[in-house]
């Protein structure tokens, strides 16, 4: 909003104000959304702990757009979504039901593929019935809320919160109470099987103003009522309905979000049929397999840079003491997938442990050098056996100025020049021993600035960067 004005995103004719960064809107009859619209950034709460996306798709059935095509889009936004507004005019018809009925079949048969994949793999392992009871009661889908816009039975501005939300909830009872014809009973059941929570908000008109083409935002012009409805709707879905995205039961953070959103998307990326169950499901388990192991190995690699890595408390490990740390850290890495890859088919969770293990052992030789290098004696006999041969030269010189004579004779002139040579060893010896010190903690030391700067740019990055691991609503 601009002063008293919606300006943002506002695409009307007359329009001074247009944003590629916001939703876009505009009066008439003519679409504006086409696909799927995301918000341009996430909204941080940072009191929850919570990374908020905004998304809006287009309207259904409308005139261009084909049925699979439609049910491609509804499926697409619905497998993000933590909470799914289903924005009906007026009324829930009885086709609106239907239709999301139809469109959140292929959850519920996803499901029933994964709980039968995962009673297959209970049978085989045996651990009780707590792990099939959960099975059975998980949905493929959170919360789905009915908005019915341009909803005329609140009577009169001053009818009361309270009022309205009985209302509310009398509609929606009244629309999903159970029914003596089969077909209509089957398709609540249906809607019931596939979400954990369906609830309602309604949503009187906002003017006829908006419905212009030359309508410029003017908030003076919208319905006190509506403004009211929006406000509670806006507290209602940022604070009560609020809860994290979960995939098999499991929050994910913004980036496992986006591995899980890159799998649908190339899913339904032709938009010519609609996803069979299998294939939503075979999507799931592998993004959910690549966020575990990518977990994993974050998890390894910060314990080994914590411990000899190029975290700035590492230190140089004796080797029993890293093969220690090495197998801690490895089986830490190796207990959290096992924890968070546990849907799907066996053999991809097994060919995902595998790339893990692969991983993991490249890693391993990584962190194995860097320690290597901070080993103090590395490559000692490159100093020891010379500085002995130099020490040596320098003893037998000083024994020879000692009993060497001083009377001009051959023997005193051949121990001068042994004197000499010897000092001559000792001392080439000693350079090239001081040189060959200086190129190596040289290379080390630019080693260790470059990592120091590394290690502070990354620093500097995280400070004023989002948090990483915000769960994703």
């Amino acid at each position: 909003a601009e002063g008293d004005k919606i300006s943002e995103g506002n695409n009307n004719a007359e329009a001074k104000f247009k944003s590629g960064y916001s939703f876009e809107w505009r009066g008439g009859q003519e679409r504006m959304t086409t696909g799927i619209t995301v918000w341009s950034e996430p909204f941080i709460l940072e009191e929850l702990g919570l990374a908020v996306i905004v998304m809006d798709t287009q309207g259904l059935f409308d005139h261009e757009t084909p049925m699979v095509l439609t049910s491609c889009i509804f499926g697409l936004s619905t497998l993000m979504s933590s909470h799914q507004l289903y924005n009906v005019a007026s009324r829930i018809q009885e086709d609106n039901l239907q239709h999301l009925a139809l469109f959140s079949e292929y959850g519920r048969m996803a499901l029933k593929e994964q709980t039968r994949l995962e009673e297959q793999q209970r049978a085989a392992d045996e651990p009780g019935d707590e792990a099939a009871a959960e099975a059975a009661r998980r949905k493929p889908f959170q919360r789905l809320e009915f908005l019915v816009r341009d909803w005329a039975d609140f009577g009169d501005e001053e009818m009361s919160d309270e009022a309205m939300e009985r209302q509310t909830v009398e509609y929606l009872e009244g629309v999903m109470r159970a029914r003596d014809d089969e077909g209509l009973q089957g398709t609540r059941r249906q809607i019931t099987d596939c979400f954990e929570a369906v609830s309602c908000f309604l949503l009187p008109h906002p003017g006829l103003a908006i419905v212009s083409p030359k309508y410029d935002g003017s908030i003076s012009k919208l319905s006190p009522l509506f403004l009211r409805r929006v406000r509670t709707l806006m507290e209602h879905v940022f604070d009560a309905a609020l809860s994290e995205k979960l995939i098999n039961g499991q929050s994910l953070t913004m980036p496992e979000l986006a591995t899980y959103i890159r799998a649908y998307a190339e899913m339904f990326a032709d938009g010519a049929r609609f996803p069979q169950a299998q294939t939503v499901l075979e999507a799931t388990t592998k993004a959910n397999n690549q966020n575990a192991l990518a977990k994993a190995l974050d998890a390894f690699s910060d314990a080994m840079d914590a411990a000899c890595g190029a975290s700035a408390t590492a230190k140089f490990l004796p080797p029993a003491e890293f093969a220690s740390t090495l197998d801690e850290a490895r089986a830490a890495a190796l207990r959290l997938f096992d924890a968070q890859a546990n849907m799907g088919a066996q053999a991809a969770i097994d060919q995902a442990r595998d790339k893990l293990l692969s991983e993991l052992a490249k890693q391993t030789e990584r962190f194995r050098l860097v320690n290597d290098s901070r080993n103090p004696f590395k490559n000692a006999e490159f100093f020891v056996l010379p500085g002995v041969v130099a020490f040596g030269a320098w003893i037998t010189r000083h024994v020879t100025d000692a009993v060497c004579p001083e009377d001009g004779s051959l023997v005193a002139n051949t121990c001068n020049r042994v004197e000499n040579s010897l000092g001559q060893l000792y001392g080439l010896i000693t350079f090239l021993l001081l040189l060959f010190a200086y190129i190596r903690f040289k290379g080390m030391f630019n080693h260790v600035k470059t990592v120091l700067q590394a290690a502070f740019a990354a620093a500097q990055q995280a400070a004023v960067t989002p948090d990483h691991h915000a769960k994703a609503d």
